[in-house]
């Protein structure tokens, strides 16, 4: 009699777990996949906002070397930085 009883919790257990294995393939996200953000987050001393700016670091579009990708500063303008605001130990290591 117990064997058939725990025949039964297996076989309910086992119905349980399919069933929500087909729940969770039939899941589709209604949002596109997000790209992720090029570059590596850092933040550097804007000679000009005189304060810490966030940039994002990443190879430049001309010669692939590192440069300012991003600035917070900017926006989504385009980007009129001449890289003043790294350190002159970086900006040395840069060129």
């Amino acid at each position: 009699m117990v064997t058939v009883g725990f025949l039964l919790i297996v076989a309910a257990l086992i119905a349980v777990i399919v069933g929500g294995a087909v729940s969770v393939m039939r899941i589709h996200s209604d949002q596109a996949p997000r790209e992720r953000p090029a570059g590596l987050p850092a933040r550097v001393l804007c000679p000009i906002l005189g304060d810490v700016t966030r940039v994002r670091l990443g190879p430049g579009p001309d010669d692939g070397r590192l440069a300012v990708i991003w600035c917070e500063r900017f926006g989504d303008a385009p980007l009129r930085c001449d890289k003043s605001c790294f350190g002159a130990a970086i900006a040395g290591s840069l060129a």
